[in-house]
């Protein structure tokens, strides 16, 4: 009986190797998943399953391609024409999203601003009660509350006008908002709604974008999903988030970005569009003269290339010669990263995080995971900030010129496997705005206080390094 036991134990040792050794991971993460498959043989299998390999993402990516290649071949080609008439100034973030995330540069754009809630619903609202042709939207949490409700009404009263509605949303990041009922008396009424990768085995690959696009000519990205708490907060907790309205050029960009999206999760040949790809992409109409580009990762990127998100910041981060100023509410970034912040600021360049001080979720998971990667920077003379209520901003302000506002959260999710979208504008103007944005938040802020943190306890700073073995899934 035990030597059947041993051969059980070497053909396992066996698929251990086969499973790890051919994966596309890093070194350090194959042997983290070598040490758990080898002393968690049932449990590590399992978890292995569902969130170390990358196997079933990658068959669903070809088995997608090859399905509905003609038409990720069609958007590419009709986004192009739109940046052919657009001269991009001598920039090597410009270039770099470009050449390496697909990203065209569009220099007719207008954008709004918004921090809160308030604001950015009514405008949306507004908007969407004044669509004509059809309103894409899509949101990784829709909340079965007021603002909730209020978006599928006005949803449903638009498609009682005929208009195209169509609503994508992230099977994970729904699953408890009691959300279902609400979806489903959109399709009653005409409405199309598809979820985002519901299988089991993809429960580690989310996709975590806030998008909406109005007739192909306004379009809406940031930080912001639908619910009450982006308006009223959470426990007392003001909400501070940023969010864009655009319109120009660069719409054209996030409605490829959609409809990508779209197109992967429909399961039949027809994607169910009413009109040709063509139709959603008027003209734009817009006077504005900002320069700007759409930066999105995903498993149906151009050319394929990986860690898009990560690369592409840690290409903006390197260039800087005075300042980069970050608004994150979850820390735990790439060693690439890492090591260009501490870099920067060993340097004289004026580096500086504002995290979250609460969250709305796990905030002892998140602090203590924040604190680990922290600690590695202090003293580097980079400059830390805590917003005393709920920071859920995600933007990044490079020297006088550069600003990146949208999904990425600066963690291993965002920069390396959830499907993410941010805008980068290249304008003075528009970071001297929102620098004042900043420096107003910084009111509401704690800076660290550098000695104590140092001095912290040894139990605090092992359960800093416990938690920070979950950073690659916050």
């Amino acid at each position: 009986m035990r030597s059947i036991h041993y051969l059980i134990y070497i053909c396992y040792l066996f698929l251990i190797i086969f499973l790890i050794f051919f994966d596309r991971k890093k070194p350090m993460q194959r042997f983290g998943w070598i040490l758990v498959l080898i002393f968690l043989p049932g449990v590590g299998l399992l978890l292995y399953w569902f969130i170390g390999s990358d196997n079933f993402i990658d068959y669903r990516k070809e088995k997608i391609r090859k399905r509905h290649g003609d038409v990720f071949q069609e958007l590419e080609e009709i986004v192009d024409e739109t940046g052919r008439s657009f001269v991009a100034p001598s920039s090597q973030g410009i270039e770099f999203h470009q050449k390496y995330c697909g990203s065209i540069y569009t220099q007719d754009n207008d954008v709004e601003i918004y921090t809160t809630g308030s604001p950015k619903y009514s405008q949306l609202f507004r908007d969407l009660e004044e669509a004509q042709d059809h309103i894409h939207v899509q949101y990784f949490t829709i909340h079965n509350d007021e603002i909730g409700r209020k978006l599928i009404d006005t949803l449903i009263e638009k498609v009682n006008q005929g208009v195209e509605v169509k609503l994508l949303y992230d099977s994970i990041g729904c699953l408890l908002t009691l959300v279902p009922p609400l979806l489903m008396k959109l399709k009653r009424s005409g409405g199309s709604v598809l979820s985002i990768r519901p299988y089991a085995r993809a429960i580690n690959y989310r996709n975590h974008r806030k998008v909406v696009i109005i007739d192909g000519k306004i379009g809406y990205l940031g930080g912001m999903n639908i619910g009450e708490r982006y308006t009223y907060g959470v426990k007392g907790k003001k909400w501070r988030d940023t969010h864009v309205r655009i319109t120009g050029s660069a719409v054209h960009d996030l409605q490829k970005v959609f409809l990508s999206d779209w197109t992967a999760s429909t399961k039949q040949a027809d994607i169910g569009l009413r009109n040709e790809l063509r139709h959603y992409f008027p003209l734009a109409d817009s006077r504005g003269n900002l320069g700007a580009q759409v930066v999105a990762s995903g498993v149906y990127s151009r050319n394929e290339n990986e860690g898009i998100m990560n690369l592409s910041y840690f290409n903006l981060i390197s260039q800087a010669k005075k300042r980069v100023w970050i608004q994150t509410p979850y820390f735990t970034p790439s060693e690439t990263i890492l090591h260009t912040l501490r870099t920067l600021a060993t340097l004289g360049v004026d580096v500086r995080i504002m995290t979250s001080l609460s969250y709305a979720f796990g905030g002892l998971f998140h602090r203590n995971m924040n604190n680990y990667f922290l600690r590695r920077l202090v003293g580097s003379g980079v400059r830390v900030f805590r917003y005393k209520d709920i920071m859920h901003a995600k933007t990044m302000l490079i020297d006088d010129y550069a600003l990146c506002i949208g999904t990425v959260n600066l963690n291993g999710r965002s920069l390396e496997i959830d499907d993410e979208i941010y805008m980068y504008f290249e304008s003075k103007e528009l970071a001297a705005e929102y620098e004042q944005i900043f420096n107003h938040d910084l009111e509401d802020c704690l800076e660290l206080d550098y000695v104590k943190f140092r001095n912290q306890n040894l139990i605090s700073r092992a359960t800093e390094s416990v938690m920070s073995f979950f950073s690659p899934f916050s």
